[in-house]
């Protein structure tokens, strides 16, 4: 049997990601100002990086090069207006809300529960807090600062937890201290990706962000110090970190053809595996193991392979290629 099969070869200078839902993160070790850096990711590929979980984190401090000790650009800017948003990422557009009488009242960027209300009040005061997990809430009795608090359940949890409605909130408060305040993940931000996604996810490190005003309105990430964020100058010149397709990739698709002698199951997917892997041990020792991905190509409802036409069977029941 003679069978035609394509294969789509994907050249590109780094393919971060197999899932669809991740993005593709591109280390560029060449230092530029933000703008700059802005302009080069949105020419190139389709922004500065967008992080949304410590997932993303992670991936971002092993593509930067072990060699270097310093930070890189991401795409977080300083905005024009600061919105509520919850420490795990979601914002609180529709969402629900528990403020105690005349709250918030502008006293600080930052958001504890007082038995059962919220209460917006300075980041820097030290609060017992709530961690949350799969199984449940877990009340925290040691004193923290807001962003420590923060870190805290994300070492040792998940995060400090969203409240999303009346049960949620109850759930809460019933674990917690009467006539204590207890920190919440709610707090006021002032930060926006550079392609404007909407999530709140923030990393920052100790210290960070500085509550001053002044010309430091674009965010690096630290190779060091598990990836944490501060602000710096725009005009600073440093490495940057891309999300997106890369505009330039080259794509080629390449037609084969295979002759077949006896019966052979070409479109069984164990064997289509096996020939992908061998063909990616070929692209590895020609030096394209980085740089290369491949991939069947097929048409909807169809088979990678068609028949064409019969040969006369051969007694080594073996596949050529032509």
């Amino acid at each position: 049997m003679d069978g035609s099969l394509f294969v789509l070869l994907l050249l590109s200078g780094l393919f971060w990601s197999s899932s669809a839902l991740s993005r593709q993160y591109h280390y560029i070790n060449v230092s530029m100002s933000w703008p700059e850096a802005q302009s080069y990711c949105r020419e190139r590929f389709t922004d500065l990086a967008t992080v949304d979980s410590m997932d993303d984190v992670n991936r971002l401090v092993n593509i930067v090069d072990a060699g270097y000790s310093g930070s890189v650009w991401i795409g977080l800017k300083r905005g024009t207006q600061k919105r509520w948003g919850w420490s795990n990422g979601e914002n609180t557009t529709s969402q629900y809300y528990n403020w105690a009488s005349a709250q918030p009242n502008g006293d600080g960027d930052c958001v504890a529960t007082y038995n059962g209300v919220w209460h917006d009040m300075l980041c820097s005061y030290k609060r017992y807090f709530v961690c949350y997990e799969n199984s449940g809430y877990i009340l925290v009795r040691s004193a923290k600062i807001w962003s420590d608090a923060q870190s805290y359940c994300r070492q040792n949890y998940r995060d400090l937890p969203t409240i999303n409605n009346s049960e949620q909130n109850n759930q809460i408060n019933n674990i917690i201290l009467s006539g204590w305040y207890i920190w919440i993940g709610l707090f006021l931000d002032s930060w926006e990706w550079s392609d404007k996604w909407s999530l709140f996810f923030r990393h920052w490190a100790a210290g960070q962000p500085s509550q001053s005003s002044g010309s430091d309105d674009c965010v690096g990430m630290s190779r060091t110090d598990s990836g944490k964020w501060a602000q710096y100058s725009c005009d600073l010149q440093q490495p940057f970190i891309c999300h997106g397709d890369d505009k330039f990739i080259k794509k080629q698709t390449i037609r084969l053809k295979l002759s077949c002698y006896g019966k052979c199951t070409l479109n069984d997917l164990s064997l289509q595996t096996a020939m992908l892997n061998e063909m990616s041990e070929k692209l590895k020792i020609m030096g394209l193991e980085s740089e290369s991905k491949i991939n069947w190509r097929k048409r909807e409802g169809e088979e990678v392979f068609h028949l064409e036409r019969n040969h006369t069977a051969s007694s080594n029941n073996k596949c050529n290629k032509q």
